[in-house]
């Protein structure tokens, strides 16, 4: 696995979370759609989501890597 400066992940993680808040805006700027459409106003999230799930499972890798020193 890649080993990433812990702040360096932080900044990514912080910088996704303006694309939540554009799925945010255009979510309540237009409502919800459907279909395709659905699924570009529902894409916003994704970076968000990856780059939690990556710096959580990172920390709570090193907490279990320092708990068994």
């Amino acid at each position: 696995m890649i080993k990433i400066n812990y702040k360096i992940q932080f900044c990514l993680f912080a910088i996704s979370l303006f694309f939540i808040g554009l799925g945010i805006f255009q979510i309540t700027d237009e409502g919800l759609k459907t279909g395709i459409d659905l699924f570009w106003q529902i894409s916003h999230f994704v970076p968000f989501v990856m780059g939690a799930i990556i710096f959580g499972n990172n920390l709570y890798s090193k907490r279990v890597e320092n708990f068994k020193n």
